[in-house]
Parts: C-alpha cells; sequence; structure tokens
C-alpha cells in the first residue's frame, strides 16, 4: 500500500464503541428527539425519518449510531430501567409489621416518582410490549433481572404462602400496570399519594396476609374516616351506559352459507392471534390471510379493512366480556363461592389470553374510532361494577379505599395473566388463573365475607 493512497474514515456505526465529543452530542440529539416524538406521537406513529428531521440529521447519520428506532427506544427504556433498580436496592427490611409496610410504602412511593419522571417511556413501553414485537427479546433481560432483585428481598423477608418468584412478577406487574392507568386517567382524578396508600396496603396483604391491622395505624392516622367504614365504592347509573354500539357477529354474518361462516371464522381468529402476538398496529392484512390460509382478496370480500376486523372482534370480546361478568356478580363469598370465583378467574384467563390483542386496543385507545369508544365505555362501566359487588362482599379491620381497589383488581385481571404464560420459565393458563386467586384473595379478600349475595 503507498504512504499517499488516501482511506476513507470507517463511520462509527451503531456498534462502534468510539464515539467522540460531537458524535456524543449528535447521538443524545436523535435520543431527545425520538423521545419527545414518542410522547407526542406515540412509538408506533413514529418513523426513523421523522426522528432524523427532528434531530436536525439525516438519515443515513441516523444509522451510524442506532440500527433502528427500536434500539433507541431501549436506550431510553435503559435509563428508566436503571432509575428503578437504584430504588429497589434501597428497600428496607419488609415484615408484617408497621416498619415493614412503612419501607414498602416508601418504595411505592419512589417507584411513582421515577414512573412520573419518565413517564412517556413506561407507556410506550406498555403500549408495544406483545410476544412477538421487536422490542420483548431487548427488555425481558432487565425484566428477569429485576424479578430476580426484588425475589431475593422477598426471600430474605420470609414470605410465605407465595412463591418469591411469582410474588416478585406479581409485585412488578401490578405497580407498573397500576401507575399506567393512573397516568392514563383511571385513577379518578384521586391524588397520587391516596392511590400509593392503597396500593401499598394491597400489596402489603399480598407479601404478608397476617398483617395486623396495627401495622395501617400511621396510615389511618392520616385518613379521613375510620378503617372499618371504608368509602363506598361509585357505580354509575346503568342508564348513563349505551346499548350495545353494533351487532355481534353472530348476527352480522348470519346470512352466510355454512362454508363462507367457516371461512370468516377462519379471518376472525387469524385476527385474533396476530393482535395477540404483534399488536395490533404492527399486524397487516398480508400477516392476517397468511395466517388463516386465505388469499388477500377473500379478506376484503367479508372485511373493509383492519378496522373492520377490530371492530368485528370487539362485539365478539365485549359480549364474552359481559357474560363473565354476569357471572362474577352471582359469586358470595362463602366457601363453595370461593370455588366458583376460582373457576370464574380460569375462564377469564382463558378469554384474556385469547382476546388480549383487542382488549389492549380498547385500554390504549388506539386505533381511534367513536364505534371503538362506545365499546371501551360500555364494557368499563360493567366491569367496574362486577368488580366492585365481588369486593364490596368483605369487612375489613384495615383501610382499603375501595374505588382504588376496584382499580387494583382490574390491574390484576388486564395484565398478570398474559405476563405469566410469557415468564421464564412460562405458567400454563391454569396456574396463571390459580395464581390471580391466590394473589386476590390475600390482598383484596382479606377479612371476613359480610355473609350477603351480590347486589
Amino acid at each position: 500500500m503507498s504512504e499517499n493512497e488516501i482511506l476513507r474514515r470507517a463511520s462509527y456505526g451503531p456498534t462502534s464503541p468510539v464515539v467522540g465529543a460531537r458524535g456524543t452530542r449528535t447521538r443524545a440529539r436523535i435520543v431527545t428527539a425520538a423521545l419527545d416524538l414518542f410522547e407526542s406521537q406515540g412509538f408506533h406513529g413514529t418513523s426513523v425519518d421523522e426522528i432524523a428531521t427532528a434531530a436536525g440529521v439525516s438519515r443515513a447519520t441516523l444509522y451510524q449510531y442506532f440500527e433502528s428506532k427500536e434500539t433507541i427506544f431501549v436506550e431510553l427504556l435503559n435509563e428508566c430501567g436503571g432509575a428503578l433498580m437504584r430504588v429497589v436496592r434501597r428497600i428496607g427490611p419488609l415484615g408484617p409489621t408497621a416498619l415493614g409496610f412503612d419501607n414498602l410504602h416508601w418504595w411505592l412511593g419512589e417507584w411513582a416518582w421515577v414512573y412520573d419522571k419518565y413517564a412517556t417511556m413506561f407507556v410506550q413501553w406498555a403500549n408495544v410490549d406483545s410476544p412477538r414485537t421487536s422490542v420483548r427479546p431487548m427488555i425481558s433481560g432487565f425484566l428477569e433481572s429485576y424479578y430476580d432483585r426484588i425475589a431475593e428481598r422477598l426471600v430474605s423477608s420470609q414470605v410465605e404462602g407465595i412463591d418469591p418468584a411469582d410474588a416478585a412478577m406479581t409485585l412488578t406487574t401490578l405497580v407498573n400496570r397500576f401507575n399506567y392507568f393512573r397516568h392514563s386517567g383511571f385513577g379518578d382524578g384521586q391524588p397520587v399519594e391516596k392511590l400509593v396508600d392503597n396500593l401499598a396496603v394491597v400489596l402489603q396483604l399480598i407479601l404478608f396476609p397476617r398483617t395486623p391491622a396495627s401495622a395501617f395505624a400511621q396510615l389511618v392516622a392520616e385518613t379521613a374516616g375510620p378503617a372499618q367504614a371504608p368509602r363506598p365504592v361509585r357505580r354509575p347509573p346503568l342508564a348513563a351506559v349505551p346499548p350495545a354500539p353494533m351487532p355481534e357477529v353472530t348476527e352480522r354474518f348470519a346470512s352466510l352459507s355454512p362454508r363462507a361462516s367457516a371461512t370468516v371464522r377462519q379471518i376472525l381468529d387469524a385476527g385474533i392471534t396476530c393482535f395477540a402476538e404483534r399488536g395490533y398496529h404492527l399486524s397487516f392484512v398480508d400477516d392476517i390471510v397468511a395466517t388463516a390460509g386465505l388469499a388477500r382478496g377473500t379478506f376484503y370480500k367479508y372485511f373493509d379493512e383492519k378496522l373492520d376486523l377490530l371492530l368485528a372482534l370487539s362485539a365478539e370480546a365485549s359480549a364474552v366480556s359481559t357474560r363473565l361478568g354476569v357471572e362474577i356478580r352471582a359469586i358470595t363469598l362463602d366457601p363453595q363461592g370461593l370455588g366458583r370465583l376460582h373457576g370464574w378467574l380460569a375462564d377469564f384467563v382463558a378469554f384474556h389470553l385469547r382476546y388480549v390483542g383487542v382488549t389492549r386496543t380498547w385500554i390504549e385507545s388506539a386505533p381511534q374510532d367513536p364505534r371503538l369508544d362506545l365499546v371501551r365505555r360500555q364494557v368499563g362501566h360493567e366491569m367496574w361494577a362486577d368488580y366492585a359487588a365481588l369486593l364490596d362482599q368483605v369487612e375489613r379491620t384495615y383501610p382499603l379505599d375501595l374505588d382504588v381497589a376496584g382499580l387494583v383488581f382490574f390491574c390484576l385481571l388486564e395484565r398478570l395473566p398474559d405476563t405469566a404464560v410469557n415468564m421464564a420459565p412460562p405458567k400454563t393458563p391454569d396456574e396463571a388463573a390459580a395464581l390471580l386467586g391466590t394473589v386476590i384473595e390475600r390482598g383484596l379478600l382479606n377479612g371476613r365475607p359480610i355473609g350477603h349475595a351480590a347486589a
């Protein structure tokens, strides 16, 4: 090689460890631009080109630092995940005592503070977390490490009656989902302190169900009203809920021949599978017809677009949800009733795992469509009243706002089953239902059954 030969400088590349001062500033600018766009448009609504434009760099320059928008997303997650790890390292001893509850309460307050600081990332994390999305493998390592760290603390605190690994996964899942709903407006405008207070009571009882009422004395002193008389659950009048906004699938396709009906069922089932595995936004018509083993033209013979398929599946899922609601309202907390509750939970887990890709679109309000908004409001109201009927049957000697307890119940049902079946090692649906039953009995039905039938 001649000493006068000119060599082209190699780019940093997304995996290069060498980035100079100028490159560091460019990289930071890209990350900041991505964060702003994720907040305003959501992860799915943001493209690499938009990030590059907002950062004032070319698309090629962006790819010198990051392989994709997913790797930018994970870098941001690592930052907020590191903050959570610092919090968990500082938690004090836990146990069925006033000191143990105080340490847990402090930890949840710190967790809420971290969530608020990094709310954009936590919310988007929840919105993109589906089994076959590209970010799932990138964040699973962090979650497993976090579960392990909490499980170690629970073992040292002598948690009994629940596997420490299961308890750690439940705690992490519940707190993250609770904070997600708090940021999404499900907290009914209540102060964050009150929400954290009540979440702490439930988690304390999940971990240590024999915690005496005296352990909550300081919390009782800080809240209005006696612990034995919690504020009743607010239930909007049923008349305020609109009638079912769309016909059920069986009605919509009632005039089809048996062969055509079977084809529609294939498409519906393929949509259920794709939405559950990839999420609605990352499932395309080509994916759905490939899963169904049908031609693209066959899809459009029965559905106008992907949203039309989602509407049909929403009608189907809401009908099942309504039936489950009727069943749980009939459960009373006598010994036979507890057995029926466990059977109901098994049915609910089967429903949830089947329709999770559909119900997530209700919760995330995406896509936005007036017909879906009606389903969201109707199903949300029904579920809230249904859960309240069960929670109202317990006489408690500890402070617990039943509105917040209803939100906790919803968080557990909505998130714990699919987290359990996707953890390592994965649980079966029956094992997930059994874990749900254990957690609900310990944390939400801890007390003396009043002994009257649900209203």
